[in-house]
């Protein structure tokens, strides 16, 4: 487990390196190589939560937690439940402490607004490209879940390439190839793409191709970057109901993409003392050019079709306007965020700023912004340390539309301490949430509609720390009052792991080890069906994995199951999940 800070507190994890991730692999240099400065990297808030969950993955330790999809990685943030229909090509969804629309996705600093019309305003991580990220920060406010994401970038005039091979069950296959390199006066070219399919039992087969591309200069204080990011998704149809009476097509097929492009201007950086600004234009787009019309789901059960009756070749554009700047000195980052959006020929205006402190004893977060909607959102957040052995935080959220359309004002809190022992963190706390409404994540399922979910409450607590030799446990759990729309009433997550470099027997950091096994448990998922905000249901159900990986030179072989023990289980209603899967290749790097 990594060392405490100076002050010994139980700040949220900086670096899935603590979770057991390889640090960075030694390189081989056959040229002279020099350190540019780096392409600008967006500002990003600085985990104030407490809790023991994962705020912040490095790109090492993306790769490392077994994650295939930006889905799966939040998946391990205690708080969210994931809803899937299938394997990797599936629709994926996340709902925050039970709510789909709370999970907001920014790519370096421009909203990834969900475009496509078949989403209902709701992403799908599946077509999130987070192979092409270095740097993922989740920041848990009581009421939304912040996904920060920041791309790949290269520093090296020495050029890089790595290239990634997988293959298992459900027949994936999965490619990634990365190129990057620095010239001696501050420009900067990368390349990457991934390629994977799969066939699965429940259908959804197909394939899935995503690609970056930048063309850059950093030099000094200054940075300019063009920049795109590109995933297409070729998706068959699939079955529901396998396990009783099988419907086929029910999840109509699907073959189209979403793309990010943009052109920033910054100067300096955001995590560095002083002033920093960035200017960035960017256009967003989700395009279909295939429809398929679903079945009804028959034999008494609801008629589900997922897709949206949109016309094939049908494609959505929108432009954001993003102008950032702040000042960080003292320990205290203050922060403006401004973003222009053009929507059906109307420009919609989103002002929002930030005020951040950090001290030994004390960290504070404020946090407001006017939606493209009107709707205001703010957050308050603290954590406080009078001990070295006590941690409290706290966060407070509040949500006012403009207008009454859009639903009633929501506000929710959450209250948690921690307590240190022998090196071990227990903490526990509350999470209090007003009624509301849940929009629908229509794309799993089009006889969803946005349903009036009540006040609710739950319990968290959660465990991290040395075993023994080495091994460590972490444990993350809450329990609500009642069971609700699109969140079980229990909620568990448990992971055994151990990892070392073994740096007395390898100081030159050549080798690293990580093995970890991990247990996942729900109880009885709700989703609506039609206005009856419990009609569906998916049942209880526990589900254990593994990871291996070894690292040898700059070579990492890894090999990771999941759902060993073959139990049927689903995380939305009707969709069985894969059974025994296993995944297994390597990740290789080079320096030319």
């Amino acid at each position: 487990m990594r060392k405490a800070a100076a002050r010994d507190t139980l700040a949220p994890r900086d670096s899935a390196r603590a979770d057991g991730a390889q640090p960075s692999t030694p390189r081989s240099r056959a040229a002279p190589d020099t350190l540019q400065t780096p392409i600008a990297r967006p500002y990003a808030p600085r985990p104030t939560e407490l809790g023991t969950g994962i705020v912040h993955w490095d790109r090492d330790a993306i790769f490392a937690s077994g994650a295939l999809t930006l889905g799966e990685l939040l998946d391990q943030v205690p708080g969210v439940t994931g809803l899937t229909t299938g394997f990797i090509l599936a629709p994926q969804v996340a709902a925050w402490y039970g709510d789909p629309a709370g999970v907001r996705i920014f790519v370096d600093g421009v909203e990834r607004d969900p475009l496509n019309a078949r989403n209902g305003g709701i992403t799908d991580l599946a077509a999130v490209p987070l192979w092409a990220m270095e740097d993922v920060r989740v920041e848990r406010t009581a009421r939304e879940l912040r996904v920060h994401l920041r791309s790949w970038r290269v520093e090296r005039t020495a050029p890089s390439t790595r290239t990634d091979v997988l293959t298992g069950s459900e027949n994936l296959n999965l490619y990634r190839g990365w190129f990057g390199a620095r010239l001696s006066n501050g420009g900067a070219i990368q390349f990457a793409a991934q390629q994977h399919s799969s066939a699965s039992r429940g259908g959804m087969d197909g394939d899935a191709m995503g690609a970056m591309a930048r063309v850059g200069w950093a030099r000094g204080r200054w940075s300019v970057d063009g920049t795109l990011l590109r995933q297409g998704l070729d998706r068959a149809s699939g079955a529901r109901y396998l396990a009783t009476t099988p419907v086929p097509n029910a999840l109509p097929g699907f073959k189209g993409s979403e793309g990010t492009a943009y052109l920033r201007v910054a100067w300096r950086d955001p995590e560095a003392p002083g002033p920093w600004v960035q200017l960035t234009a960017a256009t967003i787009s989700a395009g279909e050019s295939r429809t398929t019309a679903g079945q009804g789901a028959g034999s008494g059960q609801s008629a589900s079709t997922t897709a949206a009756t949109d016309s094939v070749d049908s494609t959505a554009v929108r432009s954001q306007y993003v102008v950032a700047a702040g000042f960080t000195q003292w320990g205290v980052r203050l922060s403006t965020t401004n973003r222009l959006r053009s929507i059906n020929g109307r420009s919609f205006f989103s002002p929002g700023a930030r005020a951040e402190y950090e001290s030994r004893l004390f960290t504070l977060s404020a946090f407001g912004e006017r939606g493209p909607d009107s709707t205001t959102r703010t957050d308050v957040q603290a954590r406080v340390a009078p001990f070295s052995w006590l941690n409290v935080g706290a966060s407070l959220s509040r949500a006012s539309p403009k207008h009454a359309g859009i639903g009633p004002t929501v506000t929710a809190a959450r209250v948690e301490a921690g307590v240190r022992i022998f090196d071990r963190w227990l903490t526990a706390g509350v999470v209090t949430r007003s009624a509301g409404r849940l929009d629908a994540p229509v794309e799993l399922d089009t006889v969803l509609r946005a349903v009036d979910a009540p006040a609710a409450s739950a319990t968290i607590v959660g465990f991290r720390g040395p075993l023994w030799r080495g091994v460590s446990l972490d444990v993350d759990a809450i329990n609500w009052d009642a069971p609700g729309s699109y969140r079980p009433q229990q909620q568990v997550r448990a992971r055994l792991w151990f990892a070392s470099s073994f740096l007395r027997r390898f100081p030159r950091n050549t080798f690293h080890l990580l093995a970890a096994g991990t247990y996942d448990y729900r109880s009885t998922t709700l989703v609506p069906s039609g206005t009856d905000p419990y009609g569906q249901r998916a049942m209880a159900a526990g589900a254990l994995g593994s990871l291996l990986e070894i690292r040898i030179g700059s070579a990492v072989i890894s090999w990771q199951t999941r759902n060993m023990l073959a139990e049927i289980y689903e995380t939305y209603p009707g969709y069985v999940m894969p059974r025994l899967v296993n995944v297994y290749g390597v990740r290789w790097e080079f320096w030319n």
